[in-house]
Order: C-alpha cells, then structure tokens, then sequence
C-alpha cells in the first residue's frame, strides 16, 4: 500500500565559466564568502543541486516573493538555468529547462545525470548537454537518489493506496518497488544510508496521537531495492531526516506529551541519532542559541556535518559548528544546497524587503 505527498522544492543543471572567484572561503573558514557575479536574474525559490562537481541553479520565480508564512497566488516560474564551480570560482549557463520549474518542484543528482520532478507529474532528465523528458512516475511523492538510481518514496497512504517506484535510467522507465512492511502509514520519507534505503513513517490510524504517541516506525530496502528487513520502532516523533557519519539524524529540537487531554504520560523527542550499523540510538544534543541562519527543513548534510536548529551537527562527536547570517542578513525563499565540504547559499529575497529579489550567492565551508 502507498501514499501521496507534497514534497520539497529541489534543484537543477551543470557546468562553469565566467569570471573568476577570488573569495572562496579558504580551508578551515567557517564564515560566509561570496562567488562571482553569475548569469541568472535575481530570483527567489529557484532549485538546485550539487552534480558531483558544480552547484546547479535552475528555475525559481522573478516575481514579488510570498512572505514567510503568507498564503500568496503563485507566480510564474523560469526555465534558465546555471552551474558555479567552487574549484574554479567560475559560472556557465546551462540549456533552458523544457518546463518551467519553481517551488514545490524536485532536483536531485543520480547517476551522472540530474532529474527533475514537478508538482505536474513532468519528469525531466539533464545529461550535462541536454534535457530529456522521460516518462511520469507513477505517483507523487519524494524524489531522491538511492545509491545511483532514482527513487520515488510516496508520503501517505491517506487518500488510498499508492506505490514507491525506482528509474532505470537504462530502459528508461520506472519500475514499481515491493510494499513495505510498515502497513498502511504517513509522513513517509526516505534517506539513502549508504547501502540500504531507509524509510520513515508513522502508522496510519484513526485520530494519531490523541491517545498516545504517534511515534516513527522504520523500515529498510537493501541495496539493490528489492528486499525489505523486518520493521523496528523508535521513540522519536516526525521531524527532517539526514545521513552524517554512518547516522542518520532526526533534526527536530522539541518534544511533545499529548497536551492535558489525552496526555502520554512522558514527553517524546522530535529528535534523535540512529547509528545505521548498530541500531544504537542516542539522543539529539540541543543546537546553540540563538538558532542560526540554515533552514530547518528539510535538512542538509555536508561534512560529516547535518543542519539541526539552523547551526551545523557533527554526529559522531557531539560538536556544533555555529553558522552566522550570510552577508546582508537573513533572506528567505533562497536556494541552498549542500556539496561534500560546502553549504552553497544563491537567491531569494531580502527578509525586511519582502519585494525584493537576490542574484548572488555566497558559500560556507564546513
């Protein structure tokens, strides 16, 4: 049985030339610096991603930015792209995407090649020259990259029955997963744990959480996506999830009782660390204050290193690395994404001036 979710905005594209780039933060800082000037327009909700090599910028909307949690119309989105290269300090434009593409719409890197999903079910791939569009998943759901292939997690099985399915970039077409063993269920998502896929999801009951805990059951899909292990449970409300160190890391900060009616009896974590080889669990040292400049979702790990309470995690030793604003203060509706030693921040908008738009782009190495 299957699920239907909304899922994040994710990113696109590839390659690099222009001017160079003489701030790039040298090893060991840990403050902001910017890139070169690129060629994309100031734009806000743009996707992006890392492709092994460069940061890949794509899409987002030029239009006035819908304000932290304002309900807004929304507004047209963009097809152009560009790909900044941290070694060179360079940009290129990429080809313009065949759809436009802007929040709510997915990126990932998988295999070689970029994919991109929208809310409108359009599944695209990018091979470094071209886009391709290849056929629709056969749901909606989480998009991700499972050691190479990518993989669709749907997010509820509320509105009926749904399937998670993988891409065989070879054939080109989607092949449905087995069901998994957790039942009928919610708040499903996924992370790759380096040789398995691990899924994450609560039991689908009548009224969760009104009489106890509705607590995060999980199971995990081996490498080769087509044997489920037996599900365990947790003691670990929903939250954003990443994969640091051999752990994977439930970034929520707070914790919940059920309230004065039907309360648990105890307060329950939002979050936690799993040590994938052991199973061991720990619990989630609480993040510095004040909270810093990183997005609590969804998470991003980079460095051994996972965003938890908008500072940086390492989850092997406990240790915070604190992040600061990026130059010019705090912005919203920006695109970031996380390289293997670096956090990339580019685009959109000035939080106190919520009409305008960001071209450039700063980097923090981890």
């Amino acid at each position: 049985m299957r699920r239907s979710l909304a899922t994040l905005a994710v990113a696109v594209t590839v390659t690099g030339c222009a001017a160079v780039d003489d701030h790039a933060p040298p090893p060991g800082d840990r403050s902001w610096a910017a890139v070169a000037a690129g060629p994309l327009s100031p734009r806000h909700d743009a996707l992006g991603v890392w492709d092994g090599r460069r940061f890949v910028v794509v899409g987002g909307s030029a239009g006035v930015p819908c304000p932290p949690q304002a309900d807004c119309a929304p507004t047209p989105a963009l097809t152009d792209g560009a790909a900044y290269d941290p070694a060179a300090g360079t940009w290129q434009p990429i080809p313009a995407a065949p759809v436009p593409l802007g929040p709510g719409d997915q990126l990932v890197a998988a295999g070689g090649r970029l994919y991109a999903l929208t809310r409108d079910a359009a599944f695209l791939g990018y091979d470094g020259a071209a886009w391709t569009t290849l056929p629709s998943p056969p749901g909606a759901g989480q998009l991700l990259d499972a050691g190479g292939t990518p993989v669709l997690v749907a997010g509820t099985d509320e509105h009926g029955a749904t399937v998670d399915a993988a891409f065989d970039a070879a054939k080109g077409a989607w092949r449905v997963l087995p069901d998994d063993p957790l039942g009928p269920s919610f708040n499903r998502m996924a992370v790759w744990a380096g040789d398995r896929l691990l899924l994450a999801a609560e039991d689908l009951v009548p009224d969760p959480g009104a009489t106890k805990p509705s607590l995060v059951r999980l199971a995990a899909l081996d490498a080769a996506l087509t044997t489920w292990a037996a599900p365990t449970g947790t003691e670990v409300l929903h939250s954003s999830l990443a994969v640091a160190a051999g752990t994977v890391v439930w970034t929520g900060t707070g914790h919940a009782d059920g309230g004065q009616v039907g309360n648990w009896g105890r307060a329950y974590p939002e979050g936690g660390l799993l040590t994938v080889a052991t199973g061991q669990w720990r619990p989630l040292p609480q993040p510095p204050r004040p909270a810093g400049s990183l997005p609590i979702d969804p998470a991003l790990s980079t460095g051994g290193r996972v965003t938890v309470g908008g500072h940086l995690l390492d989850p092997a030793t406990g240790d915070w690395l604190r992040v600061s604003d990026p130059p010019g203060g705090q912005r919203f509706a920006a695109t970031l994404v996380a390289g293997p030693d670096l956090l990339f921040l580019w685009g959109g908008a000035v939080e106190h001036d919520a009409g305008r738009n960001l071209g450039d782009g700063h980097l923090l190495r981890v």
